[in-house]
């Protein structure tokens, strides 16, 4: 046990997934269900670390495969070629496969399922037309079955979502964005670089897992409102600190200590009201967005610790942050075309071939294009996945061809079932096993289809689970081959940022300017987060990472200096900021250029900002462009 790092913790909870299957395939068996290994298979996926997270998932899988079921149960009996049904049926596989990456937290688990369930209802019916209402009604009944054990069974022996530990760690975080801006004031950005790196790669971690660790709670979604803001807030604090002009740098030394101070009291003391501190009064502009960047994290902190009652009244009345959603638009367009081809191209093959083989291998590229697309970091989980689904399906063999023929009914046959659910269990449950066990049980599911009493050849048995095992090698292997780049990932946020900027900068912005409130913070969080998974960049991050927020801000400025005071001096501005993506140095220059031809107030000082923005930033504006000229 000691070996395998078997502990207590790790048995307990073997024993509750493998209970929980165990009941879940006896009751369909006894209902006498089709296909009723289905039931057990909702337990290796819903059960989940935390409560909130497994009724939330309990949920969306009954509604996805409702959902799922209807549109597959449609699209067979739309009176048009089985091509054309394909058709529909890949690009509702295409949607679904986009809405993962669009969805917030656990929300595109129902589309995955949707997507799923469709797949399993239309593709088998290629052999069998007329048992497409049988197949849908069987698979969610299935589903209902596992999902409620699942919930009763494993929801009872599962811990609360953590989310006092997640709000003590967001605020520590904050707590650290404080201390390195009062160490920018005192020596400057640039000795700070690892600390900047370490803070923005954390943070953005944690803000990307705040939907999952609150999921299943009132209380929590509550709440995100104000982790966004504690967030938001962060990232000012940072930006605010590296927007200190030299000349500036002995009132900064002065101030440092306040803000030193305030991390200290937002470590001890959850509930500290805001309070900027006299050295925050009056000076730059710079220091009245300090003040409000500290305000807004200690009234976010002091809003987190305060119970919720009724529609809470927050007695601070500072406008909250909005921080935009999560929205990875690049990503969810290629798992759309990647799983919609892949299901019709499969689809169609077995059409033509007429095979229950390729049947079940298509099944399998459809429902693991959609796994795997689905993910973040699919090269990470590829080898795992086909591991699993090899595993499973070579242990499936030796259960249908050895075991379940000498115990072809109840109760032997339910019996049968126990040593190999508990072996899943094991492996689910373990840390270092848990994302292959998944797909292990799933797929010993599949391949064994445990309590059908049809007979079968032993080429047939083998021939099922070594298709299900060469799709899960196509996909997985392609995966493999040809990963998501967290580069390109990087490279494309970064493209978003310059988009964002370029539509700013427009004589009538419209909604640009309030899209950048809320997405500037939202895209350095997902340039950070995709930074940190990218190995093969090392420590070279592109500066400028939060001086980009300051040029944001100045921007923001410049349209509001009255077009009367201004002059034709604001019209040259903009046609300077034109070419923030192409050479921000050369916009830097002929910004600096107006600002000498200009020194009055207010003009002059918000030219210089943009212009410091600029050649802060360059690095980033310019991310990803050389590569890509270089490349034409």
């Amino acid at each position: 046990m000691k070996v395998l790092q078997i502990d207590r913790q790790v048995v307990t909870r073997a024993l509750v997934l493998a209970l929980s299957a165990w009941v879940a395939f006896t009751i369909a068996t006894l209902v006498h269900a089709q296909n009723a290994y289905w039931a057990a298979m909702p337990v290796w996926v819903v059960a989940q670390a935390s409560r909130g997270v497994l009724f939330e998932r309990a949920l969306l899988r009954v509604l996805g495969t409702l959902l799922g079921a209807a549109v597959g149960f449609a699209i067979l009996h739309v009176p048009v070629h089985p091509y054309v049904q394909f058709a529909l049926l890949s690009l509702w596989v295409a949607i679904n496969g986009g809405l993962t990456h669009v969805l917030r937290g656990v929300h595109g688990y129902g589309a995955l399922l949707a997507g799923v369930t469709a797949a399993i209802v239309v593709i088998p019916a290629v052999l069998a037309p007329g048992a497409s209402l049988d197949l849908a009604t069987a698979r969610v009944e299935c589903t209902l079955i596992g999902v409620v054990v699942t919930t009763v069974i494993t929801g009872l022996a599962t811990p609360k979502s953590p989310s006092q530990a997640f709000f003590a760690q967001i605020r520590d975080l904050s707590a650290d964005a404080i201390v390195y801006a009062a160490q920018v004031l005192r020596r400057g950005a640039t000795e700070m670089g690892e600390e900047k790196q370490r803070i923005l790669s954390e943070i953005s971690e944690v803000e990307a897992s705040a939907r999952l660790i609150l999921a299943g709670s009132f209380e929590g979604y509550r709440r995100l409102h104000d982790v966004d803001s504690l967030v938001v807030g962060t990232l000012a604090v940072m930006s605010a600190a590296v927007a200190f002009k030299p000349e500036d740098r002995a009132a900064a030394e002065v101030l440092a200590p306040h803000l030193d101070q305030a991390a200290e009291g937002l470590r001890a003391e959850a509930g500290a009201p805001p309070s900027g501190g006299p050295a925050l009064r009056g000076g730059p502009s710079v220091f009245s967005r300090l003040e409000g960047a500290l305000a807004r994290i200690l009234e976010a902190n002091a809003s987190l610790s305060r119970p919720l009652v009724g529609a809470t009244v927050r007695p601070f009345r500072r406008q909250l942050a909005v921080l935009a959603p999560h929205r990875e638009w690049p990503q969810a367009g290629r798992t759309a075309v990647a799983a919609g081809a892949a299901t019709f191209l499969a689809a169609s093959l077995a059409h033509w071939a007429g095979s229950p083989l390729v049947v079940q291998a298509a099944v399998g590229v459809c429902i693991f294009s959609l796994v795997l697309g689905s993910m973040a970091l699919p090269q990470h989980i590829a080898p795992k996945l086909l591991t699993g689904v090899v595993g499973g399906a070579t242990l499936a063999i030796f259960y249908r061809l050895v075991v379940q023929p000498a115990f072809p009914a109840p109760p032997g046959l339910l019996l049968t079932l126990v040593p190999f659910l508990l072996l899943g269990g094991l492996l689910r449950a373990h840390p270092r096993t848990a994302l292959a066990g998944v797909d292990f049980n799933m797929c010993f599911l599949l391949a064994s289809q445990a309590g059908i009493t049809v007979a079968a050849s032993a080429m047939a048995v083998v021939g099922g689970s070594a298709a299900l095992a060469s799709a899960a090698c196509l996909v997985a292997g392609n995966y493999i081959l040809m990963p998501r780049s967290s580069v390109r990932q990087a490279k494309e946020t970064a493209e978003v940022i310059r988009r964002d900027l370029l539509r700013m900068i427009e004589p009538a912005p419209g909604a640009a300017i309030e899209d950048w409130r809320a997405r500037g913070s939202r895209q350095i969080l997902r340039l950070s987060l995709h930074l940190g998974h990218a190995k093969d960049l090392g420590g070279r991050w592109p500066k400028g990472i939060l001086a980009v927020l300051n040029l944001g801000y100045a921007i923001e400025q410049l349209h509001e200096v009255p077009d009367a005071v201004a002059g034709p001096v604001k019209p040259e501005a903009f046609i300077a900021l034109r070419q923030l993506a192409e050479d921000p140095m050369q916009a830097a220059g002929a910004l600096r250029n107006l600002a000498g031809r200009n020194p009055g107030e207010p003009l002059r000082p918000v030219l210089l900002d943009l212009a410091e923005g600029l050649e802060k930033s360059a690095d980033l504006l310019s991310f990803g462009r050389l590569e890509r000229s270089a490349a034409a």
